[in-house]
Parts: C-alpha cells; structure tokens; sequence
C-alpha cells in the first residue's frame, strides 16, 4: 500500500513538473475526451459496457520527434450480480509519437484506483486527428490493463475529443 501510494506520488510530481517545464514554454495543449469503455477479459464477469471521461495536457515534442501526455480521467462501468456499478479514476504519464499528421501513438505507465483497490497498470492508445469546425478534434481507441494478480482487469475506451 505504502509502496503504490510513493508510485501515485511520484507520478504525480513527474506530472507536475512536466507541465511546469511545458507551460514556461508555452508548449502545452489541453484537451476534453467522452466515450465509451467496453471491459474484457476477466473484467466482464463483473463489469458491463460504461462511459468515459478524460482530460488531457499534451506537450510539444520534447524528446525528439516525441511528446509526453498527461491524463487524468474517470470510467463508470455498470455491473453485474451483486455489484450495482464500478468506477475507476486513472492517472497516467505517457510518451505520444505522430505517425503521420494524422494518426498517433500513445503508451505509457499509470495509477488507477477502484473503491477500495489501487492499481498501476498501462495503457497503450491509437488515435486520428479529425477537424471539427475551427477545433482540432480527435477519435481514440485505448486499451487499458491494471498489473494486477487474478483476476486480470482491462477494459477498451473508445473515446472523441477536443483539444482546446
């Protein structure tokens, strides 16, 4: 517990400070994601299909052609059985590379926490830039995986958003 609480912690500063160095810089572009997320694997025995939300901090390159991202978001899933709903808030830090200008890569490490349970896990995401009006909008697939013993929980946001 203890050990997970440092990892949360540390992460949190890495966050932080990411954002700092990027916004003396004027490097930084937020943006607002809604979706879906489907669980799978073990996950669907406890959980069925949810929502979710995400904000995210992205910086210009910064190693190379590559980016560092900051999510911060919530996943609502309904249940099954005995269990009315689950929710999960993830925190995670990823690197974000361009395949081209219109699609994009993002995979990194992160901090998720249901009632009563915390996890670190990963997620790996792809994504294409859409234009929507005068935005910069954007359509993600992610699949997200909780380093965890038995039962093995991840789940699949498929998300729209905006950067702003």
């Amino acid at each position: 517990m203890i050990r997970r609480s440092a990892v949360a912690v540390a992460i949190a500063i890495a966050s932080c400070a990411v954002l700092l160095i990027s916004g003396t810089a004027s490097a930084q572009r937020a943006s607002i994601a809604v979706g879906a997320a489907v669980p799978v694997g073990d996950f669907t025995n406890a959980a069925g299909t949810g929502y979710d939300i995400q904000l995210q901090a992205r910086t210009e390159p910064m190693i190379g052609p590559l980016s560092l991202r900051l999510d911060v978001g919530f996943d609502g899933f309904s249940g099954k059985g005995t269990v009315s709903k689950l929710t999960v808030s993830a925190q995670s830090i990823s690197i974000m590379g361009d395949f081209s200008p219109m699609f994009y890569w993002v995979a990194g490490p992160g901090f998720y926490q249901m009632p009563g349970r915390q996890y670190l896990g990963a997620q790996v995401a792809l994504g294409m830039n859409i234009p929507v009006f005068r935005w910069e909008g954007f359509l993600e697939v992610s699949g997200v995986r909780f380093f965890s013993p038995r039962p093995i929980t991840s789940y699949v946001p498929v998300r729209f958003g905006i950067r702003l």
